[in-house]
């Protein structure tokens, strides 16, 4: 292995952007599953903006955000005023909306999950199953292309049997550089073979001593003109939470 690396190094650095296919699933799982919870790590804190654009209107949420795992998140709408005070609660596979302007709690059921989350092109799925695409699907590298400064690899992610899953198949762009996984693209296809939607990760910067895509776009491709567009304003990880902090006596917390 290590005398094919060196062979591979030598050939690119003669001139060799290399482009071949590979079926090592553990490799590419492990690459799936660092670049997945990248922006989320063992425990995080993040603050951010979140720009909903349609064809005929804008609006812009600040958001704040607690992640504990794969099995924990809240969410908090800091503006618009009209909004402030909203909350999402995850816990496992359960999810509770609060809407401090009515003073309700609302579970959110099955029926609910494909719904859009706060008008945006993300969905209640989204939040649930974050983790989906590492659990759910088999993964296959398709292709692996040297670059300058790292390797990019496209990922083909299709659904386990019997997973209850969203989409048909999932194909990841990911970027290896040293010691750092970064996701560059991914397009969500329906089980017809229809393309749905497309996120890209863009505008890698260091926040909390981990280099993280800022700016992530995703793109609706039944909804011409729509987009939702996610940028990290403050990223924080490795953080210990209190007993309970995620609980629906903090999902209805005043704000500061």
């Amino acid at each position: 292995m290590q005398i094919l690396r060196i062979i591979f190094s030598v050939l690119f650095i003669l001139g060799g952007s290399l482009t071949f296919l590979s079926a090592q699933e553990r490799s590419a799982s492990e690459l799936i599953d660092e670049a997945n919870k990248l922006l989320r790590g063992q425990s995080s804190h993040s603050e951010m903006t979140m720009t909903i654009s349609t064809p005929k209107w804008e609006r812009k949420l600040a958001i704040e955000a607690w992640n504990q795992g794969r099995e924990k998140s809240l969410m908090r709408i800091h503006s618009p005023a009209k909004e402030r005070g909203n909350g999402t609660l995850k816990i496992s596979k359960e999810l509770w909306n609060w809407l401090p302007a009515v003073e309700r709690v609302i579970k959110i059921p099955p029926s609910m999950m494909n719904s859009s989350w706060m008008g945006s092109d993300f969905t209640y799925n989204d939040v649930v199953k974050a983790d989906s695409v590492v659990k759910d699907y088999t993964h296959k590298i398709l292709e692996k292309k040297f670059q300058k400064d790292g390797t990019m690899y496209l990922i083909e992610a299709l659904p386990k049997e019997e997973a209850a899953v969203v989409w048909g198949k999932i194909l990841m762009e990911i970027f290896e550089q040293g010691q750092d996984i970064l996701p560059v693209k991914e397009e969500d296809y329906s089980e017809r073979g229809e393309k749905m939607r497309t996120l890209e990760f863009l505008e890698v910067k260091e926040m909390s001593g981990k280099r993280i895509p800022t700016h992530v776009e995703c793109t609706p491709h039944k909804k011409v003109g729509h987009k939702t567009v996610i940028t990290y304003k403050k990223f924080e990880t490795d953080l210990t939470f209190q007993p309970h902090f995620f609980s629906l006596k903090t999902l209805q917390r005043p704000l500061e």
